[in-house]
């Protein structure tokens, strides 16, 4: 037990460490307005040169320090969390493999070296969300490394479509004319965050481990795709019937997920699809153009839905495991140090003024305001943003009404050192990221003109949302509307048209084989078939070699005995 405490504690300090320094050198880089870049050419074969290429700018450096002060804070949360497991050794090792794969990814400006550490991404996922082995992990496990493969094949595709160019690095091209290889890194980007029709695996993954989730869900695996995005928009920027293509699939994302996470009653599920609802703004904003943008609320959506996660996971341990939110209560008084951090990071996920959310999502829907969009999706985005102040209230009815169901593990002890020293870095940075980041990735202003009635629409679009769940949670709705809330709260079903539909048309295809090639055409023409046939061909060639001899038989012995007669 205090090897597992000490392993914890020192991959965290290492982290910390690293983190301090990733940050130090960011705000180096941007004072002196310069970039490293390093490149190990490893050999050269028919004017393509294959390198392993690594640069460090300011978008890789500052991505680098909240991937590691997350990854440390997670790592001390999960002393906590993971206390008595057998096998924390195999977790911890998996995790840092995992944080690895992220690094590289995100410090590589090729194709061949991103491929390394998108398909490491993949691998250590499935791997710890199969951790507990049962077999709804290994489904979730299954979706989840099959949807990502898709992505893998598309990356890998582009890298033999790019081959005649002589580099895989975004840094050496103007601009990308093959729309096919802009096709394939869309749609690899769109597999890993998740983006409709890849939507189901992302709420699956939660059968991993809590502080899986919470670094896989916030600034890991699923921001992969939109990273990948920010990197290569500017030289693909000339395809814009792709992007906005992407830009209508992703506006669609967010508004579908944050519909679903009003209805949604497991709480991990609730906090996966307000994931995905991000994840969809954030691919829209680079629809669009805006990457530092994206990225910037990519960084402040990376601290508070990191916090969220913990917080949700210390309220599952004290209450058995359960991730029922109606069966949570009266955590108000239970453990107010816990309400209040939950709380804030709720708030910060809903936009509240001055929190890390608020700076992000603000500018983002006054960006968009001043576009010439199609009303229809303006009236998406502002509603897709009235979902997340509306299932950010509702997590926090949830967890701290007075609607006592289940009783707690305990009732006198409150957030543990460990939780409260790893949750207190992200909840400060939750407060203040968004101010500070903000003078660093949106360094040049844009003076934002907007109409009277605009100011008012996200007001409205709150009202609005407001009566539309008071009407739907009404017993006379619900009873009459029961197959579209049932469709609304199994994500449209979704997740059985990945797994059920192509599962069950490949099995009864395969079925339809067996029957008429393996029992049918094949036993008449296969092997057996073949075997009858030579069988019966072989056993009446032998029937008539034995006639013949038969009768040559008796005809000489007739002509024996007229011989002798004539003899004789």
């Amino acid at each position: 037990m205090k090897l597992c405490n000490n392993i914890y504690d020192v991959f965290a300090g290492l982290l910390f460490v690293v983190s301090f320094c990733f940050f130090t050198f960011t705000f180096s880089v941007m004072l002196n307005k310069e970039s490293f870049f390093l490149e190990w050419e490893i050999f050269y074969f028919t004017s393509s040169s294959f390198v392993m290429s690594f640069i460090f700018d300011w978008m890789s450096l500052m991505f680098l320090g909240t991937v590691s002060l997350i990854s440390a804070c997670i790592t001390k949360y999960s002393k906590y969390y993971m206390l008595g497991e057998v096998n924390f050794l195999r977790f911890i090792m998996v995790m840092m493999m995992f944080v690895g794969s992220m690094a590289l990814l995100i410090v590589s400006p090729n194709l061949v070296s991103i491929l390394l550490g998108w398909d490491g991404l993949g691998f250590t996922s499935y791997i710890l969300i199969i951790y507990y082995q049962n077999e709804s992990s290994c489904n979730s496990g299954m979706l989840t490394i099959l949807s990502n493969r898709i992505g893998d094949v598309m990356i890998l595709m582009s890298i033999g479509l790019l081959s005649y160019l002589g580099s895989w690095s975004f840094y050496v091209f103007e601009g990308l004319d093959n729309m096919m290889v802009v096709t394939m890194i869309i749609l690899a980007g769109m597999t890993k965050s998740a983006q409709l029709p890849f939507s189901a695996w992302l709420p699956a993954a939660m059968a991993a481990p809590t502080p899986v989730s919470s670094l896989v869900h916030s600034s890991t695996l699923v921001t992969a795709g939109v990273y990948l995005l920010i990197r290569f928009y500017p030289i693909m920027i000339m395809a814009s019937l792709l992007w906005y293509c992407l830009m209508l699939v992703s506006i669609v994302t967010m508004f579908m997920a944050g519909f679903v996470a009003n209805f949604e009653t497991d709480l991990k599920k609730v906090v996966a699809l307000s994931t995905l609802s991000q994840l969809g703004l954030m691919m829209g904003i680079v629809s669009f153009g805006m990457i530092k943008l994206s990225f910037f609320h990519l960084i402040t959506h990376a601290m508070f839905k990191s916090s969220l996660f913990m917080c949700v996971g210390f309220i599952m341990h004290n209450i058995s495991g359960n991730q029922d939110g109606r069966s949570m209560s009266s955590f108000s008084w239970l453990s107010p140090m816990l309400m209040m951090y939950f709380v804030i990071v709720n708030f910060a996920l809903a936009g509240f003024p001055f929190l890390a959310g608020f700076y992000s999502k603000d500018l983002i829907l006054e960006h968009m305001f001043m576009v010439d969009l199609n009303y229809l999706i303006m009236f998406m985005l502002v509603i897709g943003t009235g979902f997340t102040f509306s299932y950010s209230l509702r997590l926090v009815y949830l967890v701290s009404s007075s609607n006592y169901v289940m009783q707690p593990i305990s009732f006198s002890e409150d957030m543990s050192k460990s939780v409260v020293m790893s949750i207190s870095w992200l909840i400060m940075m939750s407060v203040v990221v968004g101010f500070y980041f903000s003078w660093i990735c949106l360094s040049e202003s844009t003076m934002i003109i907007l109409v009277n009635y605009e100011k008012y629409l996200i007001m409205l679009s709150g009202l609005l949302v407001g009566g539309g769940m008071y009407f739907f949670v009404s017993k006379e709705v619900s009873a009459s509307l029961f197959i579209c809330i049932n469709l609304v709260s199994n994500m449209y079903y979704l997740p059985e048209v990945s797994c059920g539909f192509f599962v069950k048309t490949l099995v009864k295809a395969s079925d339809m084989l067996n029957k008429i090639l393996d029992l049918g055409w094949s036993e008449h023409f296969g092997g057996k078939g073949s075997e009858i046939f030579f069988m019966d061909k072989s056993k009446s060639l032998q029937l008539s070699q034995s006639s013949v001899m038969i009768s040559s038989y008796i005809i000489s012995v007739v002509y024996l005995v007229i011989v002798i007669m004539m003899i004789y």
